[in-house]
């Protein structure tokens, strides 16, 4: 599945990229006193059980005698409840991921694109307001569903609403393309997701038992994959006329659905199935002892937690990373547009990675649910590696050909499968040590902040590799008496009767700076980012009387 802050990247899987949301505590992290007979301070171990946690684990052992489905035995219910949520939460992330794939073929240059990449930007900044979310609720209607329910009523409403606006901004009557319009939108349809993802992880936190917490990453993972599914592929392969002609018996220029027909059936799916959590879904009571800190202490303790010297070593170290990955995942689906594949062809070989996808995360947790995630998120940087390199020659090979045979799209899709399964390997190990070092006492604001933060490591990069992209690439016009230069300005070259021919192109400039910070990660900075797993918890959290 693309990233689903992407701008329309639909060759490369970048899961760490877009599925930003938190995996919940797999350890229980509560303020508590090391028992040093048991756990040494260089350890994240597991803490013992307080009373609080003595109806949980008799609950546990009857889930032992009566496992159930996949051993859940009564979390069924909640978690299905939590995988729907992030289904719904993927949809509107996949619509604004389809925007880009649309209008590729109507902008001129990347600029465009990189000005609709603001519409990420409000998971990246959701620590603002997160707080808010965790601090202000009203008792009757249950902490989470105070924020959830009215959000998902206005998500409806809002997939209900701009249909009667976007068809011109899509250029659907013979205008323009209006980004301003269209980013602005999805800007706002992301950031009423991003606040849900807020109430859906401290939901999380109450809703399963202590013994299938860690399902919760699991729900997170395959949820909102499935949901990026529905809204970005799934609605470009039903727009698409060549899709919808396999199962008509007279074919048709036009796609079983448009933008505008596709956001209201959603747009409806949200309002009735909002409506049923509210009605039939419960929430647990807060239990007064494990109450969050207050909004203007929580605030407090963000900015005490950005000044913690493993939290800066942390991110800094993300953000190396991700920085260097950003041009091959901003980039290499809308190049294979430039290149000549159609959208249809670019689709089915995303959506033949799908089950991939989903069954990937179910095996990767098994191996980073330990006390050292963070091996399994370096060992998955040389792949990647890999991977982005053969991927840059696979499109450096699409542009020396006029014809894609079947061989060409085989050997697309194995390079889309081990790129994409290296980064969903990075993407889950790394969830899942936010979660270990989470103070719980913050609720899902600390997982927020990390997360958040994470996040935007990606996507400044990202929306910088396609602003960039366009200044470092240098082309001529070719056959015109009057203009030399395509710089920034093919239209004028085009108008004097010439062609532009590209000189030097910026992807595989900002790629190959891009594969020698990332080896040159993995040879200096793993090391010390791996120290930070060996860290005590408390170098996580900030001090209730500091």
């Amino acid at each position: 599945v693309v990233s689903t802050q992407s701008t329309g990247k639909a060759m490369v899987s970048s899961p760490d990229e877009g599925l930003d949301k938190s995996l919940i505590h797999g350890y229980s992290l509560r303020s508590r006193k090391h028992d040093s007979t048991t756990e040494t301070s260089s350890e994240l171990t597991p803490s013992k059980p307080t009373p609080s946690e003595d109806t949980e684990k008799e609950e546990e052992m009857s889930h032992g005698k009566n496992p159930g489905f996949f051993g859940l035995g009564s979390d069924l219910f909640s978690v299905c409840i939590l995988m729907f949520l992030y289904v719904l939460q993927g949809v509107p992330l996949g619509l604004s991921s389809s925007i880009p794939i649309l209008i590729q073929q109507k902008v001129s240059g990347y600029s465009q694109q990189a000005a609709f990449s603001i519409v990420s930007y409000p998971f990246s900044c959701k620590l603002l307001w997160a707080p808010l979310v965790d601090c202000i609720y009203s008792k009757k209607l249950g902490r989470r569903k105070s924020w959830l329910v009215p959000l998902q009523y206005w998500i409806g409403g809002v997939m209900l609403y701009i249909p009667s606006v976007i068809g011109d901004a899509l250029g659907h009557n013979g205008g323009e393309i209006n980004v301003g319009v269209l980013a602005g939108w999805f800007c706002f349809l992301t950031f009423l997701a991003a606040t849900q993802d807020i109430a859906v992880d401290g939901w999380a936190l109450t809703m399963l038992s202590s013994r299938n917490v860690g399902w919760a990453s699991t729900c997170n993972t395959v949820g909102q994959t499935v949901g990026f599914f529905f809204g970005y592929l799934g609605f470009l392969a039903l727009e698409s006329p060549m899709f919808c002609n396999v199962f008509r018996s007279v074919p048709v220029d036009v796609g079983c659905v448009t933008m505008e027909s596709y956001l209201r059936f959603w747009g409806v799916v949200f309002i009735l199935t909002t409506t049923f959590v509210a009605i039939f879904v419960r929430e647990k009571d807060v239990d007064s002892s494990e109450q969050d800190e207050g909004f203007v202490e929580t605030y407090k303790s963000m900015m005490k937690i950005l000044r913690l010297k493993s939290v800066l070593i942390y991110i800094g170290c993300i953000f190396v990373i991700k920085a260097s990955f950003a041009p091959l995942d901003a980039l290499t689906g809308l190049k294979l547009l430039e290149s000549g594949l159609t959208k249809d062809c670019l689709v089915s070989l995303s959506a033949l990675l799908i089950p991939l996808q989903v069954l990937l995360p179910l095996i990767i947790t098994k191996y980073t649910n330990s006390q050292f995630p963070l091996n399994t998120y370096a060992s998955g940087v040389l792949p990647r590696i890999l991977g982005g390199l053969l991927i840059t020659l696979f499109v450096y090979y699409a542009f020396s050909v006029t014809e894609f045979g079947p061989m060409f799209y085989i050997i697309g899709l194995i390079l889309q499968i081990l790129y994409s399964a290296a980064a969903t390997m990075m993407f889950v190990s790394q969830m899942m040590f936010n979660a270990r070092v989470s103070d719980v006492r913050m609720g899902g604001t600390y997982m927020t902040l990390l997360n958040t933060l994470i996040n935007l490591s990606g996507t400044l990069p990202q929306t910088l590799s396609l602003w960039f992209v366009d200044r470092v690439t240098t082309s001529s016009c070719v056959g015109s008496e009057t203009v030399t230069s395509c710089y920034m300005d093919k239209e004028t070259c085009t108008a004097s009767g010439g062609t532009c021919s590209t000189d030097t192109d910026g992807y595989f400039v900002l790629v190959s700076i891009g594969m020698c910070f990332a080896l040159l990660w993995k040879w200096k900075l793993s090391k010390v980012y791996l120290r930070l797993q060996t860290q005590s918890i408390e170098s996580w959290h900030v001090s209730s009387t500091g």
